[in-house]
């Protein structure tokens, strides 16, 4: 328990003098950030059933803004999370950030040009709605990457903490893959 207490101290300790070193690059500065508050949220607020849906929004903007400093200006990348009615109603945590990553690294990465991620959060009374589609690289695969074993660990999940209280659909077109999940959170 002390030592896995230890390296979260450290790691953040090293990505402060980390943020020191280079607080005149603004972009780096940035990612230097973004990654703290992603590691904080992981390592600390994702540790519990459920927590407000701003605090979700707020680990995906991170998330997707460093994909957009990473990506630059070849990548189209979306996001809108405006559409929540009541940003304290309680989720999972960590409920979507497997699809989005799952978007870079079958899509965006693998492109050899210009691709694109859309990502959209809807919440009306009790129903929260997470869309995301994004390209797919245009060069044939010789291995199957959909329906890995990410995508069984997100199903099985969703099946524990949201019983009967969820659909999920996912579409593997020629050009676009997307996700929709529907949950209820009643």
């Amino acid at each position: 328990m002390l030592k896995s207490q230890i390296h979260p101290h450290f790691l953040f300790n090293t990505l402060n003098n980390l943020y020191r070193l280079v607080m005149k690059d603004e972009v780096a500065g940035e990612v230097v950030l973004k990654l703290s508050d992603l590691l904080r949220f992981t390592l600390y607020e994702s540790n519990v059933e459920s927590i407000p849906i701003k605090s979700e929004i707020k680990f995906l903007q991170d998330y997707i803004e460093l994909e957009k400093i990473r990506h630059h200006d070849h990548v189209s990348i979306e996001y809108d999370f405006s559409a929540i009615e009541n940003e304290e109603n309680k989720i999972a945590p960590l409920l979507f950030i497997n699809f989005i990553e799952n978007a870079f690294k079958h899509g965006v990465n693998k492109s050899r040009r210009g691709s694109w991620v859309k990502v959209i959060l809807i919440q009306k009374s009790d129903f929260l709605e997470f869309n995301i589609s994004n390209s797919k690289p245009t060069f044939k695969k010789t291995v199957n990457t959909i329906g890995g074993k990410g995508l069984n660990n997100i199903s099985s999940r969703l099946k524990l903490l949201y019983p009967d209280k969820h659909l999920l659909t996912i579409e593997d077109k020629e050009e676009v893959y997307s996700v929709d999940l529907k949950i209820d959170l009643i």
